[in-house]
């Protein structure tokens, strides 16, 4: 695929998803106010700190799909791109079940997905770029606590 297109599909690929899951976030006042009063665990990070994190990682999303459709077609890229548009689905899904609709126990299952696609799109992606594995990485990790944090918040609410 052409640079610009693939950079264009990637980035627009992205975003939609950001923009798609952020417009459920704690923003609004009551869904703020019902966030606040989850009794949550130690070591849940402040909202600021979340926010600037998806930053970086969807930069790193970005990255990893552009470079994964600049590869020659081959069932490694399929698996490795069915894997990453899996990770936007949940970064479009999660917010929604969790802050749309309060969702504890499903939003924990859909970061729990997340977690399987991100590092399915690592493992997929090793074989054929692995400049695109490396950006997958710290999806992995923020998915694997992010993973652990909802359950646990599920578990205490």
């Amino acid at each position: 695929m052409k640079s610009s297109r693939a950079a264009a599909l990637a980035i627009g690929a992205v975003l939609t998803a950001a923009v798609t899951g952020g417009s459920f976030g704690p923003q609004r006042p009551r869904t703020a106010i019902w966030y606040a009063a989850l009794r949550k665990p130690p070591g849940t990070p402040p909202g600021p700190a979340i926010g600037a994190a998806w930053g970086v990682l969807d930069v790193l999303l970005c990255l990893t799909g552009y470079r994964l459709l600049r590869r020659e077609p081959s069932r490694a890229r399929t698996a490795a791109l069915a894997c990453w548009a899996g990770s936007l689905a949940g970064l479009a899904g999660f917010p929604a079940v969790f802050f749309g609709l309060r969702r504890l126990g499903p939003s924990a299952a859909v970061s729990a997905g997340m977690f399987a696609s991100a590092g399915g799109t690592a493992l997929a992606a090793a074989s054929i770029d692995s400049t695109a594995a490396l950006t997958s990485l710290p999806l992995v990790l923020w998915t694997g606590f992010a993973t652990a944090l909802s359950e646990e918040l599920w578990r205490r609410n």
